[in-house]
């Protein structure tokens, strides 16, 4: 994957669990990347199971290396609010 310098990644794990609950949080932040215009500068992507299945479902905003974990929708909105806009 090509990554320009401005540009954010919101990794999302693809474990077995983690897949299991990201789609309503994932479905979301696709969603406002459009609505704000972003997708030139924010993409969301799957990362390989990063072993917190406890913690499900995980969540790594790139180049500033935060980490979110039991990600819901109400948490997305205050993700994308807080690190993405």
């Amino acid at each position: 994957m090509k990554k320009k310098n401005d540009e954010k990644i919101i990794f999302f794990c693809n474990g077995k669990k983690c897949g299991k609950y990201n789609k309503e949080p994932k479905d979301y932040f696709k969603k406002k990347i459009v609505e704000f215009g972003l997708e030139d500068k924010v993409c969301v992507s799957k990362m390989d199971c990063q072993g917190m299945c406890k913690k499900a479902p995980v969540v790594c905003i790139q180049p500033k290396d935060v980490w979110k974990k039991e990600v819901s929708v109400k948490k997305a909105k205050k993700i994308f609010e807080k690190h993405i806009l």
